[in-house]
């Protein structure tokens, strides 16, 4: 609709009017001054806990003018600042410490190099020993107030099969206000304190200017010690966030304490040791004995470590973000996230090692494995800003939050220079809402093929050739190789996105890269977002002060066999996981009454439902699944029954088989991968291969679109271990409690089983009756 200059200037100032309310709002949500049910029954918020349509609250209210944008606010400003007028920003690599076992009684701990300032990393948390009458030595060194890790006390938060998987490096990282002097561009306007929130080394108060990268091996399990140095004043955050946090290594198989999606966040001043194990799911049912030279890690010699369990599921690309429940979508968008690259014996990082296991990958030669010269993470994600420039989340718009700017490694559009050669890349959509669909093209229109090697952090089991990418959901990953080698220095080559949005439910359309390249689709997201420029050489990353040059002879490979495929076998159950709008029935019917709890209940927009359920919103005390003997196979039938919207739905701790799309087309890049998100689809489903071992515990699976995960589309399930096995965890062969964290410590609370969920209740049905969908 076109309107008048002065139309349109009235209409961009209501809609920042509008915005500038509600970040008052989310300000006093978030520092806890007002509750969710509290705007219900004011009016701001309706009974789905979506923003009212309100005249000065929201951007859709109306008014004279309508409107502002297809994404609900005013576009950010750019301030006359150009795409690819900065480069592209590697990663923060992160070095690791090495770790000393050392005895105390009979434990065995791991000590940390004299000097650092470290306590030894420990089987059971340190609010163990607070509670044991240590509570001058281990409480929190900020206030005093409760002990200074917030791994919750006791057995169940202590590190499973500890001994075994005993971890031989560290890494010491900080989650801290970036500095002043930081910007998403160097003529952006810098961030003012605590708009966000990133890594530091060690115990350091001042962040990085991009997102960590941490590289780890099969074969070396870590501690990665987190502290949490934001503001004890949960005020100052900047208008949006929680400075209590936890963090989750999305999807690496580690157990439920480790896993950072259990409630057990904690608080300024403690610190949370995550113990990530690299434990090779099956390693207690497949090559137990480790002869398998494919089920391995490299080990710094150009030989290999060999570990237990399939090397079918060995992974590659991860990555790490906070998991905080109902502040997920905030803590994340405001820079709580990070790459993690695993690296086998299959899957190296060195281009040129040739022992009949590596595949000899593009990566780089000068490290014995792990190098990234030619091997680039891309972590992609949209942001948006007040008129000021600062960055702004709005959490009222629960179909989702939709950024403007497209960011990559945390920059504004960005350029990377290439030799012409074959690299490979790591992306990552680390968008709160935001579906992406990329494809290259040259600077003539032309189409550059990418051939797929992983999806999600898996080797595909034969690579393939496409002009154009999968749609990808928040958090979905491809590693693609790009061969530059038929270009010419000089030349350039435009990373595009061609997904559009109109609200932060799903994609509303895909448009060609001509139309998304001239600001015409109607979604200011879509286009280009980084530029690839062909040069005669370039600065190594691994070995810095190394050059390489064009000239130089590419011996990387990208073999025909990557890995070998996982068979869809007969289940032992099956569920049906429905992610649903709204919460038909908030009440009991049978007791008339809320259930179990109504303070930790309220009404939310979306919800997941299994077998069935009536119960609806997320609590962390209820047990919606139970897994009861490690090994089962399940299958999981992921169902949207509504149009609409979309969902991306994430599986922690296991990856999973995708087996179907209920007689829909499945894509070349889905038919039987392993994956740990799913993308729905409107009235859509995807059915998928699962199977549960090694660790117990409290896990979750959740829409992925962070917002409405916020908005209780989330769910736990529970694995129990098996007591007759040596290197299990006895103490999760029952169910483990639920932990309530606060600043002073945490106590624990008896969870609650629905039954439609649990194998041992008589109302279980194990193969419900699965109606199709419309």
């Amino acid at each position: 609709m076109y309107l008048p200059h002065n139309a349109s200037k009235r209409r961009q100032r209501e809609a920042q009017n509008a915005r500038d309310n509600r970040a008052e709002i989310v300000k006093a949500l978030s520092t806890g001054e007002v509750s969710r049910r509290e705007l219900m029954r004011w009016g701001i918020f309706t009974a789905t806990g979506a923003l009212a349509n309100i005249n000065g609250l929201s951007p859709f209210a109306s008014s004279a003018y309508a409107q502002t944008e297809d994404t609900g606010v005013p576009i950010s400003p750019t301030f006359g600042v150009m795409p690819f007028s900065q480069p592209l920003k590697r990663l923060d690599l992160q070095e690791p410490i090495p770790l000393t076992p050392i005895l105390r009684g009979g434990e065995i701990d791991v000590a940390f190099p004299a000097g650092s300032g470290e306590l030894a990393g420990r089987r059971m948390s340190y609010h163990t020993d607070y509670l044991m009458s240590g509570r001058q030595m281990y409480g929190n060194p900020l206030n005093g107030r409760g002990p200074l890790e917030g791994r919750p006390p006791g057995a169940y938060f202590a590190h499973q099969r500890w001994a075994e998987f005993l971890p031989q490096k560290g890494y010491v990282m900080s989650l801290v206000p970036t500095a002043p002097s930081w910007g998403f561009h160097p003529d952006l306007p810098k961030q003012n304190a605590n708009q966000v929130w990133t890594f530091c080394k060690g115990r350091n108060t001042e962040a990085t200017t991009k997102p960590p990268l941490i590289k780890v091996r099969y074969g070396e399990p870590v501690l990665f010690r987190h502290y949490n140095g934001l503001p004890e004043d949960h005020a100052q955050n900047g208008g949006f966030g929680s400075n209590s946090q936890a963090t989750h290594n999305h999807n690496a198989h580690n157990a439920s304490a480790s896993d950072g999606a259990s409630n057990a966040h904690f608080f300024p001043g403690q610190f949370y040791d995550y113990h990530w194990s690299t434990t090779l799911a099956r390693a207690d049912t497949i090559n137990k004995n480790m002869t398998d030279r494919r089920a391995s890690g490299p080990d710094g010699n150009g030989g290999l470590v060999h570990v237990k369990g399939d090397y079918r599921e060995l992974q590659s690309s991860l990555w790490f973000h906070d998991h905080r429940f109902f502040y997920t979508a905030e803590n994340v968008y405001k820079g709580h996230l990070g790459a993690i690259n695993y690296y086998s014996g299959p899957d190296r990082g060195n281009e040129v090692l040739n022992d009949g296991v590596n595949k000899r990958l593009p990566s780089g030669s000068l490290l014995d494995w792990g190098n990234i010269d030619f091997d680039v993470n891309l972590v992609i994600s949209d942001g948006g800003t007040d008129e000021d420039g600062q960055y702004f989340f709005d959490i009222f718009d629960t179909d989702g939050f939709l950024g403007d700017l497209m960011l990559v490694n945390f920059a504004y559009k960005p350029f990377m220079e290439v030799l012409p050669r074959k690299y490979r890349f790591r992306l990552l959509n680390a968008c709160m809402s935001r579906f992406i669909r990329l494809q290259l093209r040259t600077a003539f229109g032309d189409a550059v093929p990418m051939t797929v090697i992983a999806t999600d952090g898996n080797l595909v089991p034969r690579p393939f050739d496409v002009n154009l990418l999968d749609t990808q959901g928040v958090a979905e990953r491809f590693d693609i190789v790009v061969d530059f080698s038929n270009f010419a220095v000089g030349q350039t080559i435009n990373m595009t996105n061609l997904i559009t949005h109109t609200s932060g439910r799903g994609p509303k359309g895909q448009v060609g890269y001509r139309m998304a390249d001239s600001g015409r689709s109607g979604d200011p997201a879509t286009g280009s977002l980084l530029q690839f420029r062909i040069v005669d050489q370039v600065e190594s990353v691994d070995v810095p002060g190394v050059t390489h040059y064009a000239s130089q002879p590419d011996l990387s490979k990208v073999p025909g066999r990557l890995t070998d495929q996982i068979q869809v076998v007969e289940p032992t159950r099956v569920r049906l996981i429905e992610l649903r709008r709204g919460q038909e029935n908030p009440i009991d019917p049978a007791t008339g009454d809320c259930n179990p709890s109504c303070l930790r209940r309220e009404i939310y927009p979306w919800s997941m439902r299994v077998n069935g359920d009536i119960l609806g919103g997320f609590n962390a005390n209820h047990i919606s699944a139970l897994i009861p003997k490690p090994g089962e196979v399940e299958h999981w039938v992921l169902r949207n029954p509504s149009g609409g919207w979309d969902h991306p739905v994430h599986l922690h701790f296991e990856e999973g088989i995708t087996i179907d799309r209920g007689g829909k087309p499945t894509s070349r890049s889905e038919r039987l991968a392993r994956k740990d998100v799913w993308r729905l689809g409107e009235i859509g489903e995807v059915r998928i291969q699962v199977q549960f071992g090694e660790y117990g515990g409290a896990y979750v699976s959740h829409c992925h679109n962070t917002v409405h995960e916020d908005s209780a589309m989330i769910m736990r399930f529970d694995i129990l271990t098996d007591p007759n096995n040596p290197y299990s965890s006895r103490t999760h062969s029952a169910v483990m409690p639920t932990p309530n964290p606060t600043p002073e410590g945490v106590t624990y609370t008896t969870p609650e089983f629905l039954p439609e969920g649990n194998p041992f209740d008589p109302k279980f049905e194990p193969f419900p009756i699965i109606p199709p969908l419309p």
